[in-house]
């Protein structure tokens, strides 16, 4: 018989949007999001987001970025990723602009 595993998990917000960690995981992200999109996007922060600690992915976060496009208009954008700390390793989940 089939189950279904519901994860008890939700979106923290995250205590200080400014900690250093946070705006460097949001320029990783941007510069991430470059490598395969050619974007030519310029990071300037993060300025909102949230954090949820899970099991299989390690820390999994969702961003609200601002960033330049390759026009030097400023927009926003959104991001979610994870960072797995004991594998020294960042997957960038999605990136997209904001709604």
């Amino acid at each position: 018989m089939p189950t279904t595993v519901v994860s008890s998990q939700e979106w923290d917000p995250l205590p200080v949007v400014s900690a250093p960690l946070v705006q460097e995981l949001g320029k990783w992200a941007v510069k991430e999001h470059d490598k395969k999109a050619k974007d030519n996007l310029k990071f300037k922060q993060v300025v909102s987001g949230e954090e949820m600690d899970n099991q299989q992915l390690g820390m999994k976060y969702h961003f609200v970025i601002d960033a330049l496009d390759g026009n030097g208009k400023g927009r926003k954008y959104e991001a979610v990723l994870a960072e797995q700390v004991w594998l020294d390793r960042r997957i960038l989940i999605s990136f997209n602009p904001a709604s």
